[in-house]
């Protein structure tokens, strides 16, 4: 993996471009960033053609490259005027990527629930359809400017829940404007990785990740366009704990880079839930795998 990075709302909040890239800076040089203004810039900005550019030559001048756009918005909402206003914030997120290198724009697939959190009926057609038609409106302004729709999987909770709706999805649009940033984590069911015959380990074994790494990649590895690093384990009672920093979980990461570079898939890896003071050591031990 030679591009690892930061998503950069974890390191806090800041007033400007430059003081965003002196701390992305401090972990190392040319780091590829996932960036969402909203989060990272305060007070929040008018994202004007002439800021974002400006905003993108000061990272440039400093090494830092935005490899993902964040706008997580929930493209199922339950309210078609409150998803229309969403679709329409990531269009204009769309029509500026190109202003900051045409990183991926990316969001979560969303659910019924308003703030994209579990729903009972998330799964049924009449929700996918509903997916598939925003997608299909954000695609058609992928290609009027040129740019490129990054859509993230979530087990259970998403419209795209699980590695063969992902497949269908990818198989349904196949275009480059459609990538997918693959967190790997987020695909853990909520009760584990399961092994070749049906248990589940508190550390699944080497064997049963490989198994669960290859059906992804299989399944969409060629349209990955991003990843992203972090940790999860299981809690007392066997359910998932899905946001710990990089080296406190028990995915094997470094069964998995060594598979991506067997498939020559080699995207920007951006560090989620990082904690500041560990970052460096992270990324340093990351780049051994």
């Amino acid at each position: 993996m030679k591009h690892l990075g930061i998503r950069a709302h974890d390191l806090g909040s800041f007033a400007s471009a430059e003081a965003l890239a002196d701390a992305v800076t401090t972990y190392g040089d040319s780091l590829p960033i996932q960036l969402a203004f909203t989060k990272v810039i305060k007070p929040a900005p008018r994202l004007s053609d002439e800021y974002v550019a400006a905003f993108n030559d000061a990272l440039k001048a400093r090494g830092v490259w935005v490899a993902v756009l964040g706008c997580y918005i929930n493209p199922v909402h339950p309210d078609e005027e409150k998803r229309n206003e969403q679709l329409s914030r990531f269009e204009e997120h769309l029509r500026l990527a190109p202003l900051l290198g045409n990183p991926i724009v990316g969001t979560e697939t969303g659910s019924l629930m308003p703030d994209s959190s579990y729903h009972g009926e998330t799964s049924e057609p009449r929700v996918l359809d509903t997916f598939y038609r925003s997608i299909e409106r954000l695609l058609e302004a992928a290609v009027k400017y040129n740019s490129v729709v990054g859509v993230e999987a979530v087990y259970r909770q998403n419209t795209i829940s699980t590695i063969e709706r992902m497949r269908a999805l990818v198989e349904h649009f196949d275009t480059p404007h459609l990538r997918v940033i693959y967190d790997p984590i987020n695909l853990v069911p909520w009760t584990g990785i399961q092994e070749a015959d049906e248990s589940v380990r508190l550390t699944p074994s080497d064997e049963a990740q490989r198994v669960f790494f290859t059906r992804a990649l299989d399944a969409f590895g060629s349209k990955i366009g991003a990843l992203h690093i972090k940790g999860y384990r299981l809690d007392e009672k066997g359910w998932k704990i899905g946001d710990l920093p990089q080296g406190e979980g028990v995915l094997n990461w470094a069964l998995l880079f060594s598979m991506l570079r067997e498939r020559s898939i080699d995207v920007p890896g951006l560090l989620e839930n990082a904690n500041p003071l560990t970052i460096k050591k992270t990324l340093a031990r990351l780049a051994t795998y």
